[in-house]
């Protein structure tokens, strides 16, 4: 049996086998196999698809719609024996990625005698310090060295280590890293930081004293939970007496490494808004510019309009008078001198005037009115 395909063969087999099938012959569970067809966007058969099927009635299959991840190749370990018997949650994260051997998911009892140099970090008695500078703390800087921070008592701490060592493990070999701010630790995945810490469940037992008043304070209970994420974007998983958080590794491994990848690609995306913004605002900006200019262009064309038409007007009155043959010496003198200044004002003549030099003809017509 193949145990990688591409997904139109895993479409195919999909209409083919049952999700039965698939559960029998891979290590896959059945929500497990839905989760893998949802990501892959891979249709599968409705009700009553294989009584169809049974008795040779005509059925429907749909078209395999076009997705991002098309090159993508689906990953499935076969069941054998021995492998059903181990810890099934290791076949979890396989299903995505082949890569990952299954003993690498498992968390031993013990700490080994050579753990993760972050671990013995977390075990030193004299733990890396932060540099302070001027009293003042810079929280945007990183370190490459730093403790995971764990609430804990001493049974559920030691836990805590044994799952931590296997998770920093897995997760490195997976090609992501840590860094640290102060009491902060922070796993990065393709470029994004997602806070990681731990604490121990407690539970509120509430207390009534002799004088009735109900008093309650938190019990630690000796589970723990896995904190990944800040703010709204937090992510919680718990321990319960049934599933210890080394079932649930997988489980979490995936979520972080999907929630990274759809975080870079609304980065990239934002980036690529972004960019696209400032060319649109940059565009905006030189149409302003040269809108501006071509109005003050509009506004020169207006006052020498006006310029114009009023040096016509007063032109036309002066010939007038000229053609008037009854005029006295005083009115010709006017006339002979409005002519020399009408050419001085119309836009058209480029008359110079020693004497109004400095003057600006609209505001001169405007003092005149």
């Amino acid at each position: 049996m193949k145990t990688e395909f591409d997904r139109k063969e895993f479409f195919n087999l999909c209409w083919e086998k049952s999700i039965l099938w698939f559960c029998k012959n891979y290590i896959i569970s059945y929500q497990e196999f839905k989760n893998l067809c949802t990501e892959y966007q891979i249709p599968l058969p409705s009700n009553g698809y294989w009584m169809k099927r049974k008795f040779g009635k005509e059925i429907n299959k749909p078209k395999l719609p076009q997705a991002y991840n098309d090159t993508g190749k689906i990953h499935l370990i076969k069941r054998t024996e021995e492998n059903s018997k181990k810890l099934k949650t290791a076949g979890k994260l396989k299903a995505i990625d082949s890569n990952t051997k299954s003993n690498d998911l498992e968390v031993p009892k013990r700490l080994p005698k050579n753990p993760d140099p972050i671990i013995q970090e977390m075990l030193s008695d004299n733990p890396k310090k932060h540099p302070v500078v001027n009293n003042i703390r810079d929280y945007t800087k990183r370190y490459n060295y730093g403790r995971i921070w764990v609430s804990a008592s001493r049974k559920p701490y030691k836990r805590a280590l044994c799952f931590l060592n296997t998770f920093i493990k897995v997760m490195k070999e997976r090609g992501h890293y840590f860094l640290f701010c102060y009491n902060e630790a922070y796993i990065v995945i393709e470029g994004i930081e997602i806070a990681i810490r731990m604490r121990e469940r407690s539970k509120r037992v509430y207390e009534t004293e002799k004088s009735s008043y109900q008093s309650s304070k938190l019990v630690p209970i000796g589970l723990l939970s896995i904190i990944t994420g800040e703010y709204s974007r937090k992510k919680e998983w718990q321990e319960t007496p049934t599933k210890s958080l080394a079932e649930k590794l997988p489980i979490i491994i995936t979520y972080l490494e999907k929630t990274a990848k759809k975080e870079r690609l609304w980065q990239v995306e934002n980036a690529k808004r972004r960019k696209e913004q400032a060319i649109e605002e940059k565009k905006e900006e030189e149409r302003k510019k040269i809108q501006k200019e071509e109005i003050q262009k509009l506004r020169l064309i207006k006052q020498k309009s006006d310029l114009w038409h009023e040096a016509n007007k007063l032109r036309t009155f002066l010939n007038a008078c000229d053609e008037n043959e009854n005029l006295i010496e005083e009115m010709k003198e006017l006339v002979a001198f409005g002519f020399k200044k009408v050419d001085w004002l119309d836009p058209l003549k480029f008359s110079k005037d020693e004497l109004f030099h400095d003057l600006d003809p609209l505001k001169l017509l405007e003092e005149l009115e």
